[in-house]
């Protein structure tokens, strides 16, 4: 993986999420096999989501769980 892929192009807010710990683990294991950090593998999957839904105002996630259910954010 190339770290100037997703280098941010403009001034960095610090944000946190919780996540369940399985996911925690999947992207720990990614971070360490590719020798970046999981911040970084976050700041992609969301950099990739972004632009596959540029554009769109309703949640695609929100059509296969159920609008309204948010239990998990």
């Amino acid at each position: 993986m190339n770290r100037s892929s997703v280098a941010p192009d403009r001034k960095s807010i610090r944000t946190s999420v919780m996540l369940p710990e399985g996911a925690h683990l999947q992207i720990q294991a990614l971070a360490d096999a590719n020798q970046v950090s999981s911040a970084w593998i976050i700041r992609m999957a969301i950099h990739r989501f972004l632009d596959q839904h540029q554009g769109q105002l309703e949640l695609p996630l929100m059509r296969s769980i159920g609008q309204g259910s948010n239990s998990n954010d």
